[in-house]
């Protein structure tokens, strides 16, 4: 495999970095839960099950009891040598991790306090009833470490990267590779599949890419421009397209200010697009539409038939147009934020959608700081198209840009309604019902038509035929699918 940053440290708890946690010497850790991965998962999934524990409990709606599983050990390397993972380790990273000064401590805001009741016995009280907790102790940042390989130096800056996961750290060269072997003390039996498996750091795209057509990498993240010409060398190659929610274009309307305080103008602007044409011309199929919040699965959105239901009218969009201002056209402003030329294409074709039904639309393109901290943050827009805030648990999103409340919500469409209903889902905890709250504050959202995923981020994976068994799921830093892939 190739990863495309180098590592500044091995302090898997210090870093927020994926070239650490993810693509690094972090995949020698165990957490507590992982996210699930398979061929029968359906991406995007936020759905969690057992990486150290063996089970859990809720014994009410902010206090949860978890088993270890007996055979979990650490790595046999000091300062630790096969020591039994325990309660009191998991413990201890979270009280670590929930330091002010930790860049991870927001994982583990909600948590109010933990205690090993037992050798292996764990119980978590929460500050209040929270549906997402399981997704921030699944996040690839949330790792189980050993107190004794802290305590040599006061840090793990240096190492030792010892963890109780499948991979067992044998080399690391910050710069160029990182290298690992099956740990043989694994807990779960049969696994990994692999002997060895090697992380080569490569910056350069194009090296990464040369790498990969020379066979020295197996498997390989490429551009949609790059994929399309691999099919066009090797027809039929494997290709997997994965969701990558909390990225891509999103498109955003401000109400507070004209032309959009108008509710019909919003309307109308979203039903001159066609935004499934643009993924394709533009993303060349590797994008999707949606609403925009990170969804625990698949099913849990807006199914795509309900989603077109909100554009390509242009008939519709007319009418709303001339009841609002006749036949006056609309001036409004697009700020793009200068991230691409993909960026800047999409805007465009929005432009020229929206000019169609009656608006005036003129195109500003805006540095990425400023698109940052004055659009986005600032809500300095009339209407701006440009990346999506990185936020990638559902509440995370609801509560800061969907809510009234929040403090990332610039496009100043307060909903009591779905205030409430985002105030619901964050407690439940019976998914049945969260899932029912969780369709319909989107549905809520795409009817106040002030902002969507017009292009959401895939990232676009092929391999080499002898790889076996890669059925990534990338949502939350997960890497525990690689201990499932085999080679033939």
């Amino acid at each position: 495999m190739a990863s495309r940053q180098a590592i500044t440290h091995y302090d898997v708890q210090e870093d927020v970095s994926p070239a650490l946690s993810t693509w690094g010497p972090g995949i020698a850790y165990s957490r507590l839960l992982r996210f699930q991965s398979g061929p029968v998962v359906a991406l995007p999934s936020l759905q969690v099950e057992c990486d150290l524990c063996s089970r859990w409990s809720m014994l009410d709606d902010t206090t949860i009891a978890f088993e270890l599983r007996e055979n979990a050990v650490w790595q046999d390397i000091n300062p630790v040598n096969r020591r039994p993972v325990s309660a009191d380790d998991v413990v201890f990273s979270y009280l670590r991790q929930q330091r002010d000064e930790s860049p991870n401590a927001a994982l583990l805001n909600m948590l109010e306090s933990a205690e090993a009741i037992g050798p292996r016995t764990l119980r978590l009280s929460l500050k209040a009833p929270d549906a997402d907790f399981m997704v921030a102790l699944a996040d690839g940042h949330s790792k189980i470490v050993a107190r004794e390989a802290v305590e040599q130096t006061g840090d793990l800056t240096n190492g030792p990267t010892v963890g109780s996961g499948p991979w067992v750290l044998t080399e690391s060269r910050p710069g160029t590779r990182h290298f690992f072997s099956a740990n043989p003390d694994y807990y779960e039996e049969g696994y990994p599949l692999l002997d060895r498996l090697n992380i080569h750091v490569l910056q350069d795209a194009a090296t990464r890419d040369a790498a990969f057509q020379v066979r020295n990498i197996d498997v390989y993240q490429m551009s949609p421009p790059q994929w399309q010409e691999h099919l066009r060398g090797v027809p039929g190659a494997p290709g997997l397209f994965s969701p990558d929610q909390g990225t891509g274009l999103e498109v955003a309307l401000n109400a507070s200010s004209e032309p959009f305080q108008d509710a019909r103008l919003r309307r109308a602007a979203m039903l001159s697009m066609d935004p499934w044409a643009a993924v394709e011309d533009i993303w060349l199929g590797a994008a999707t539409v949606g609403q925009g919040v990170p969804s625990p699965a698949a099913d849990w959105l807006l199914p795509q038939d309900v989603m077109r239901t909100y554009f390509g009218d242009v008939v519709r969009a007319r009418i709303l147009v001339t009841e609002s201002r006749g036949d006056t056209s609309i001036p409004v402003t697009i700020k793009v934020g200068d991230f691409g030329e993909a960026y800047l294409r999409h805007a465009e074709r929005i432009a020229d959608e929206m000019r169609v039904v009656g608006f005036e639309p003129a195109i500003e393109v805006v540095n990425r700081r400023y698109f940052g901290e004055d659009v986005w943050l600032g809500g300095d827009y009339q209407m701006f198209a440009g990346p999506m805030a990185p936020v990638l648990s559902p509440n995370a999103y609801m509560l800061t840009v969907l809510h009234s409340g929040g403090h990332w919500n610039t496009t100043a469409v307060y909903d009591a309604n779905i205030d409430a209903l985002i105030e619901s889902q964050a407690q439940e905890l019976d998914p049945t019902k969260r899932k029912k709250i969780f369709l319909e504050v989107q549905r809520r959202a795409m009817e106040d038509s002030h902002r969507f995923v017009a292009a959401g981020g895939v990232s676009v994976w092929t391999w080499w035929p002898r790889v076996k068994q890669f059925h990534p799921n990338f949502a939350g830093f997960e890497y525990s699918h690689w201990s499932k892939v085999s080679v033939r």
